[in-house]
């Protein structure tokens, strides 16, 4: 019965997703179908790729709320490579990434140097970043893309498309890194607790920015996909999707405190929320509906994340005086 109990636990998220598949299925004679649920997937590929990157960067202990125009620099950066410039579209994308990288670094490079936590630099950086963004779209859309660029958002391999396979790459290689390399423990060191960590020999600060690195690398491949898929560029593309990643990993179990979180858990958080606006706009709810009920996850999931660190503390430290 234990057993049960922990596997039920464990799987809750699970569980709820797969309530909703039936709950707005039986809603809905659309949503059930194959074409439907591989849709709900392709058009939220980009936005687990970008989630996973926001995961490892709260199980790090920090918070990225530049996402969002961090793809847009990205996308307007890469448009302007090939439409402006002349580039050919693998440099240009390659380029892109070297830029998420970049800017993910300035993240890290500047929570460190100021040592005020992440959110409040992701804060600022999230304002500089839109306006550099626009300055270089100067507000204009981009469109007319090559061809071959175009079919990484767009083509199928079978009947799966290139950004669900983009996505499952990406999730796969983090589970990797985290679960099985040194790098990975110590970034659940670092979230988890960080002076424990530097006294054990790791560079908590270092971590942190490479953590940071990686997550501007996975932002500018969800870019890569949300312009491809879109065929046009401009500075809107992105923004709104920092608040969307953060619902999805506490959703997720990703503790908004640190040390803890599963790409895993990233992943099933991204599909609720996908198939909760989904299964919604096809029951007639309206958009506005969803930001409602979006936010009001958020905060329960939050809410929840919180008082299950508060419960751990208790039993610690009860344990701890029954020890004594």
């Amino acid at each position: 019965m234990n057993q049960v109990k922990a596997i039920l636990k464990s799987n809750v998220m699970l569980l709820i997703l797969i309530a909703l598949v039936i709950i707005f299925g039986i809603g809905s004679e659309n949503f059930l179908t194959a074409k439907n649920l591989l849709n709900i997937c392709t058009q939220n590929a980009y936005f687990i790729v970008a989630s996973i990157g926001v995961g490892m960067i709260m199980i790090s202990g920090g918070t990225d709320l530049s996402v969002g125009y961090c793809m847009s620099v990205i996308s307007v950066c890469m448009a302007v490579f090939m439409q402006r410039v002349g580039l050919a579209w693998p440099l240009a994308v390659i380029l892109g990434l070297a830029i998420g990288v970049a800017l993910g670094a300035f993240n890290g490079f500047a929570s460190n140097l100021l040592r005020i936590h992440p959110m409040i630099v992701t804060l600022a950086t999230m304002t500089m970043f839109q306006g550099i963004s626009f300055t270089i779209s100067e507000s204009k859309s981009f469109f007319n893309f090559d061809e071959a660029f175009v079919n990484i958002g767009q083509g199928y391999l079978g009947p799966i498309s290139f950004p669900i396979i983009f996505a499952i790459i990406i999730a796969v290689v983090i589970h990797f890194i985290l679960e099985m390399t040194c790098f990975g423990r110590f970034i659940y060191a670092a979230g988890g607790n960080p002076e424990a960590a530097r006294l054990a020999g790791i560079n908590v600060k270092r971590v942190k920015v490479y953590v940071f690195m990686i997550g501007g690398f996975l932002y500018a491949i969800a870019a890569l996909l949300l312009t491809a898929r879109g065929g046009s560029a401009n500075s809107s593309i992105g923004p709104g999707t920092e608040f969307n990643a953060i619902t999805a990993c506490v959703l997720g179990g990703v503790s908004f405190i640190g040390g803890e979180g599963k790409v895993k858990g990233v992943v099933i958080g991204c599909l609720i929320l996908g198939v909760l606006s989904n299964g919604m706009q096809l029951i007639g709810l309206g958009v506005y509906i969803q930001y409602i009920v979006k936010g009001i996850i958020l905060m329960l999931s939050i809410g929840y994340d919180t008082y299950s660190k508060q419960a751990k503390v208790k039993k610690v430290a009860s344990a701890e005086k029954a020890a004594a």
